[in-house]
């Protein structure tokens, strides 16, 4: 998978039809319209949602990786990136440590790459990590503004310095490597900050987007479009993080880079020159923000204050984050955006950030499409899993149990 993200020496499941006649169903009647616009080839999906194939997980996984395996039982506490190398070993980030870990298609434990620290070969976290052909890695380090290089045999390579000036006007948010020798990176740009007068309420405070193409030094070649970025809260006593605002994203296919704010469901994307702009809209799975939503939001969050707060400075603790001036009508449509093996693109209903927790609550239910836009199928996952790789009939998934101790696993996909 590239989100980024590869013949399977694992038994695939095979489910109740052949998969051809399974992904042929939806393109037996038309449900996208093609226009052209402003030089924009734009598909609008016209399919009703509730139309889909429904796929879903077999009833249990055929491997679990616990970090047991590592000798370090610390391991995967909390875990980032999972991701398939050519031959079906596994990567899994292990963000507690700070690390990359290697597993082969057993299960077994492997090596490690990488340790915390600034110097080369090292890390102070680690967010998107891409896997290149002859499985070379690449893993992005927020904080350090750098992409590295590894490979599971060789060890560390090099690295690529994105940072540029430093300046908040195009700040390295993630950074993907793509068609072997270039980088894409995603920037966000914070625009002048309001002056709110003392109870005037709480205002939007939105960044801006694009990406940026890149060579292997890291030079700038090509830059996209802008888009909308996320937005915080401003108010009289300062800033605030809001639960609703939309997540932009980007993800690499073979020969396109789709991209866009994550406010509607909406895909841009860019060809392999960076250029021959298209987009893919369907309008009916935008949803109406409900109230319901909002307030069990708000208590999942109280529930976590009510642990670290006196029970008197709780009482309108979380005004600002749920103002309701400041809640968008729609629900965002989108959260994280990956491209498979066979050049499918997964989408992910948005999920509300959970304020004051680790980690982010996953998204349960996935939208899958064919490059044209045709929709394939929907995925629902069991609670407290987060999707992380597909290929071909299988998944790898990070799963979570009640005490939030975090195992990665792989499933089956079963495709009625």
């Amino acid at each position: 998978m590239r989100p980024t993200r590869r013949t399977s020496p694992f038994p695939l499941l095979v489910g109740t039809c052949l998969l051809a006649s399974c992904e042929t169903r939806p393109a037996e009647t038309p449900i996208a319209d093609v226009t052209d616009s402003a030089g924009v080839r734009v598909t609008r999906i016209t399919a009703r949602p509730a139309d889909l194939v429904e796929w879903t997980l077999a009833p249990g996984p055929d491997r679990v990786l616990t970090g047991v395996e590592t000798g370090d039982s610390s391991a995967l506490s909390p875990t980032g990136a999972v991701r398939w190398l050519a031959r079906g070993d596994i990567v899994v980030v292990d963000l507690g440590a700070t690390r990359i870990l290697v597993f082969d298609s057993a299960g077994t434990y492997r090596r490690a790459l990488g340790r915390r620290g600034d110097g080369p070969g090292e890390f102070r976290s680690i967010g998107a990590v891409s896997v290149l052909p002859g499985d070379t890695l690449t893993a992005f380090d927020g904080a350090l503004r750098r992409l590295s290089y590894w490979h599971p045999d060789a060890g560390f390579i090099r690295s690529v310095s994105l940072g540029d000036s430093g300046s908040l006007d195009a700040w390295p948010a993630e950074a993907w490597a793509w068609r072997d020798s270039l980088v894409v990176v995603l920037q966000l740009a914070i625009t002048p900050r309001d002056s709110v007068p003392p109870g005037a309420g709480v205002r939007r405070w939105p960044m801006r987007a694009h990406l940026t193409l890149r060579d292997g030094a890291g030079r700038v070649i090509a830059t996209s479009p802008t888009f909308p970025g996320m937005y915080t809260g401003v108010y009289d006593g300062g800033d605030t993080r809001l639960p609703f605002s939309n997540q932009p994203f980007a993800a690499m296919g073979r020969d396109r880079v789709y991209f866009g704010s994550g406010q509607a469901f909406r895909l841009s994307y860019l060809a392999a020159d960076f250029a021959s702009p298209g987009e893919l809209r369907w309008p009916a799975q935008q949803e109406a923000l409900s109230a319901t939503e909002v307030a069990a939001v708000r208590a999942e969050t109280e529930a976590v204050l009510a642990t670290r707060l006196p029970a008197a400075r709780l009482g309108g603790a979380l005004d600002e984050e749920f103002a309701p001036e400041i809640l968008p009508s729609a629900r965002p449509a989108i959260g994280r955006v990956f491209v498979d093996d066979e050049e499918r693109v997964w989408i992910e209903r948005f999920e509300a950030t959970r304020l004051g927790t680790r980690t982010q609550k996953p998204g349960d239910q996935w939208t899958v499409l064919q490059r044209d836009g045709r929709p394939v199928a929907r995925l629902r996952l069991p609670p407290a899993m987060r999707l992380e790789a597909v290929r071909g009939n299988e998944v790898l998934v990070v799963r979570r149990d009640s005490l939030d101790v975090e195992t990665v696993a792989r499933y089956g996909l079963v495709r009625p």
